[in-house]
């Protein structure tokens, strides 16, 4: 499960986690990766570098992000012979992730993973955000392998203080959770569904027809209870987690999204260290980011297993209707950022779709 906003992951039951031990005294007991995870951290101090990798998810429990960082931590240990180090700070407890940002491109923070928060510095980076451009999460790594991802990395650092080291899978999908069962593209008409606060997200269902309401995710239950929404959409292990489930037992599967979550650094991080530490770190984030895409696809089929297990019902639905109606805003978009153009081409050529 990879959150993609600042406000995309409900943290209440997460804060309690964060305050049990102070960051010296629990990296000072921390001798692997997986260790002090009760603590709100997880990590290794390096002997002359230490990284801050800031994130909304849960420090303590294997996801998007901290499958990949103990990869990656135990490739730059080896790899820098334990002279770079690196701390995963989870459950926000380093502000919300839309600040996260600037604070990489002051150097104030090291490393990141949510490309999406970068989009008012960088609304390039909203093209993976647009409805129905990838069928699976195979496919999304495979393009974004390919001309697409390295077109978008540079734009991306062009624009920016800071570089994307690779593309990372969400766990699973987005697909939509209702109350009532939707098992056509017409009964979205109408149908208020909470959605990522993005105009991507909104546009595209906007474009299906339905009513969609921009919310935090800390909204989401209460929401769901009072009837102000009928549904959202989401990945399979948000919705198990948080236990969305229990208001709503319909879960579409349009798959109507699957955005990529990437390490990201700082380019101060980088101009710190010396340059067999730089290729250290990204032969460590590509090692990490390969072994975070094998886990990927068995979490997203876990969750949605006991999502079964716990009454929820899965529902085809006609995705080819769904993307036509979506493509409008292909086009739109493009137009209004034209550096987008190649990118969305180079999608399409390796998805085998047409605008």
């Amino acid at each position: 499960m990879c959150p993609t906003s600042n406000a995309d992951f409900h943290r209440r039951e997460l804060l309690k986690w964060t305050a049990a031990m102070p960051l010296a005294a629990a990296v000072a007991r921390t001798p692997m990766a997986h260790a002090a995870t009760g603590s709100g951290i997880r990590g290794q101090q390096g002997k002359q570098v230490t990284l801050k990798l800031g994130s909304s998810q849960p420090t303590h429990t294997q996801n998007a992000h901290t499958v990949f960082f103990d990869q990656f931590l135990s490739e730059l240990l080896s790899r820098t012979n334990g002279n770079v180090g690196a701390i995963f700070y989870g459950d926000s407890q380093l502000g919300p992730e839309d600040k996260y940002p600037n604070q990489l491109n002051s150097g104030t923070l090291d490393m990141m993973m949510v490309p999406s928060d970068w989009s008012p510095i960088v609304p390039e980076i909203a093209v993976l955000t647009m409805g129905f451009l990838f069928d699976s999460l195979e496919q999304t790594g495979k393009v974004m392998d390919g001309n697409a991802g390295r077109l978008l990395q540079d734009i991306f650092k062009k624009k920016t203080k800071a570089e994307i080291l690779g593309w990372c899978y969400n766990f699973g999908g987005r697909n939509v959770l209702t109350k009532s069962p939707v098992t056509t593209p017409a009964q979205f008409h109408g149908l208020k569904l909470r959605v990522l606060p993005s105009p991507t997200f909104v546009q595209t269902f906007r474009l299906l027809g339905a009513d969609p309401v921009p919310m935090s995710f800390n909204e989401i239950y209460t929401s769901l209870e009072t009837g102000v929404i009928e549904g959202l959409e989401h990945d399979p292990p948000t919705i198990l987690q948080f236990k969305l489930y229990e208001l709503a037992k319909n879960y579409t599967m349009t798959r109507h999204i699957f955005d990529p979550c990437s390490p990201i650094i700082s380019d101060a991080t980088l101009r710190r260290l010396s340059s067999p530490d730089q290729q250290a770190i990204r032969q460590a984030a590509t090692l990490g980011v390969n072994h975070q895409r094998t886990k990927a696809s068995a979490a997203a089929q876990q969750s949605l297993d006991t999502l079964k297990q716990n009454g929820v019902k899965t529902i085809d639905i006609d995705r080819a209707k769904l993307t036509e109606e979506v493509k409008p805003l292909w086009r739109s978009f493009t137009d209004k950022y034209p550096d987008t153009k190649p990118v969305l081409q180079a999608i399409l050529t390796e998805t085998g779709k047409t605008l």
